[in-house]
């Protein structure tokens, strides 16, 4: 029916004849039918990212932007050790001049880490040697500095009448001052502790119009009814006169008395002490 193209033109009634072995043309039914594909290790099916991977290999390869919301990075190397480092850990770097910002108290730290090297609070057992040219310290304080001295043959020891003797480059002197305006009574003023003093007086000038009688006063205690007169007596100051007085005998405590016999008096009086 090679020509029956020629004579009918129904579609319906069109034939046309294939001749095969074993050939099946029909719709596939997923229930009845296979298809196989043969391949040298061909794998088709949904990858997974718990077994599979996917190696690319290629030259000036580009890819988009990475987005950190949506996209990761897997490093695979032999050796990679990844984790928080810790004070076992040893981080060497080598540069050339190397710039490192200003570092802030507050947030930075530094560690050092050498061979015998000893970071802790000095104590007396610990030998510090400063060497230096011109070495400048400040004035040294009482209050919070102290000096220790370590020497070869150096004796410090209580200090013997017999057998040791000191030679004094200078003296420590003291003094002290009042002024008595226009008193008609009888008074003790200036008293002082006069124990370590190796040499004392009481200087007075009678600046007003009427004499004025005064004495030294001396005392174990500063209990006022343990005073008595030194022997040195009473000196009588006349207006516009000076006078110096000198205890001549020793107790701890020294005064001045003096006495108006009720006339109105004036003068000034100092105590120099030297030790």
């Amino acid at each position: 029916m090679a020509n029956n193209m020629v004579f009918n033109r129904v579609a319906s009634q069109l034939q046309a004849t294939v001749t095969a072995t074993a050939f099946d043309i029909r719709a596939l039914s997923g229930a009845t039918d296979s298809v196989t594909v043969t391949a040298t290790a061909f794998d088709i099916r949904a990858l997974s990212g718990a077994t599979d991977s996917v190696t690319v290999t290629a030259t000036a390869f580009d890819i988009r932007a990475l987005s950190g919301a949506t996209d990761s990075i897997t490093v695979t190397a032999t050796d990679l050790d990844i984790r928080p480092l810790t004070s076992a850990d040893v981080v060497t770097v080598t540069a050339t001049a190397f710039d490192i910002r200003a570092l802030s108290g507050a947030t930075d730290s530094i560690t050092v880490t050498a061979t015998d090297l000893d970071i802790r609070p000095l104590t007396s057992a610990d030998v510090v040697t400063v060497t230096a040219t011109a070495f400048d310290i400040r004035a040294l304080s009482g209050t919070t500095d102290s000096v220790t001295v370590t020497a070869t043959d150096l004796d410090i020891r209580d200090l013997s009448g017999a057998t040791d003797s000191v030679k004094v480059s200078s003296y420590l002197f003291t003094e002290d001052s009042t002024s008595i305006d226009g008193v008609t009574d009888a008074a003790a003023i200036l008293a002082k502790d006069t124990s370590e003093q190796g040499i004392y007086s009481y200087y007075v000038t009678n600046t007003g119009t009427n004499s004025i009688d005064l004495k030294l006063q001396i005392s174990p205690t500063t209990t006022d009814t343990y005073f008595v007169d030194d022997i040195s007596g009473t000196v009588t100051v006349a207006a516009g006169q000076k006078a110096v007085l000198v205890a001549q005998q020793y107790l701890k405590y020294t005064r001045l008395y003096y006495d108006t016999s009720g006339a109105t008096c004036t003068f000034e009086a100092h105590y120099n002490a030297r030790v």
